[in-house]
């Protein structure tokens, strides 16, 4: 019989107590255990009369309450009850941007590390159609090789605690935490360098708009643009390579392609994603942390990227105090200065193909858009529906891109559940 991973609701506010805990409820096998927060009727109206009802982090981490913790508290916050929960043993999901800075996340990491534990940062957007849809196309090469990128995002003035340069950091920790993250995740090198000027409210001292320039290794920029001052939100991503380009609005759901490379966007094309903007994404992010915890893997945004981002993040700001472009220490995974991808792994996953893909040659595919070692475990054809079950070897971050292509073509992808190994 299969138990339920117990997981605490840290901070019930408007983000936690609604999306937060609509994407634990709604995710299978995992159960809302404690709602904690320290204004009582907040916790116990996320807690629907189901959890524990709890007023702090040292009753929830004195208490055998909870598996894991999902942690939606002011950004100052963020890391040390992230490592209260840590110590006490408890697998971590928490709001990005996880800390202040990078030096306090990378000491949470570490902690994760020996404890054998799972610390995922909740980085959402890279849940969200919009934006998977858009990172598939330039793996599958629509773009040829990246040459430049470009992000914006922007919100009416913050709030509370948000505004507050010590609380929560400004726009370059609220909202330039999501846009360094997608970038670093769409173009996958090491940081050099990174470039900033920044202005900011008289009101709140709070920073109010930022430009900035991140380099990598390879020699590919891209820019970023931050605001707080133009009265709406927005988002949008655009990819230049040497055969097209693509640009992602997340607000509109809508994708613009025009690529040389690939003939059925020879001529500009528009692509909608019609959903929900936000509680999509949420319920997908909380479904990777579960099936990492359950599974004993790596979740597919990770310690590693949190800290990533934050130094890229730490350098803009300590561009702009300065006046001049500032060095980034930064790593993929464990090595500065060179092209390096995810660490080598292998999945076992099951492909279940409907009726009328069946004829689809899809491992063809597999084997010619993607650098992996596949083997097939087994196969049937039962009823009109088809599915085989293959062990992937290769880079972790191949891996995905290739699970995101299948996943694309209308074909369910599905772990093997106790034949994972990574390394």
């Amino acid at each position: 019989m299969t138990t339920d991973l117990r997981i605490a609701l840290i901070g019930c506010g408007d983000h936690g107590g609604t999306r937060l805990a609509s994407a634990v409820w709604s995710t299978d096998g995992v159960a809302l255990s404690a709602c904690v927060d320290v204004d009582a009727a907040a916790a116990r109206k996320a807690a629907h009369t189901v959890a524990e009802v709890l007023t702090s982090v040292e009753a929830l981490t004195a208490g055998d309450y909870a598996d894991a913790a999902v942690i939606a508290v002011p950004h100052d916050d963020l890391a040390p009850i992230t490592h209260a929960c840590i110590e006490a043993g408890l697998h971590v999901l928490v709001e990005k941007p996880a800390g202040l800075n990078a030096t306090e996340v990378a000491g949470v990491v570490e902690a994760a590390h020996t404890r054998g534990l799972t610390f995922m940062p909740a980085y959402c957007l890279r849940f969200n159609e919009v934006r998977t849809r858009a990172r598939d196309l330039v793996r599958r090469g629509v773009v040829g090789n990246i040459r430049t990128l470009a992000a914006a995002k922007g919100s009416p003035p913050l709030p509370g605690w948000l505004a507050d340069p010590a609380r929560g950091g400004g726009q370059l920790l609220f909202l330039g935490s999501h846009l360094v993250d997608q970038l670093l995740w769409l173009h996958r090198q090491p940081v050099v360098r990174a470039y900033a000027h920044i202005t900011f409210r008289d009101d709140t001292g709070s920073d109010e708009s930022i430009s900035g320039v991140i380099e990598f290794a390879d020699g590919v920029s891209a820019t970023i643009s931050l605001s707080q001052a133009a009265g709406v939100a927005y988002d949008h991503l655009e990819v230049t390579g040497d055969r097209g380009r693509i640009r992602s609005d997340w607000k509109s759901g809508q994708i613009d392609i025009e690529s040389a490379n690939a003939h059925e966007y020879r001529l500009p094309t528009v692509e909608f994603v019609q959903s929900d903007l936000f509680q999509p994404m949420y319920d997908a992010e909380m479904a990777e942390f579960a099936a990492a915890v359950r599974l004993g893997r790596p979740p597919s945004v990770d310690g590693h990227d949190a800290v990533r981002t934050l130094k890229v993040l730490d350098a803009l700001r300590a561009s702009a105090e300065r006046g001049t472009p500032v060095a980034v220490d930064d790593a993929v995974h464990g090595t500065t200065g060179r092209v390096v991808e995810h660490e080598p792994a292998r999945i076992r996953i099951q492909l279940t193909y409907p009726s009328d893909r069946i004829q689809e040659p899809i491992l063809y595919e597999l084997a010619r858009r993607f650098h992996l070692k596949f083997n097939v475990r087994r196969a049937d054809i039962d009823a009109g529906i088809g599915w085989v079950q293959l062990m992937l070897e290769g880079e972790r971050s191949e891996i995905e891109a290739a699970i995101e292509w299948v996943e694309a073509q209308g074909i369910r992808a599905d772990p093997v559940e106790g034949d994972v190994v990574s390394g």
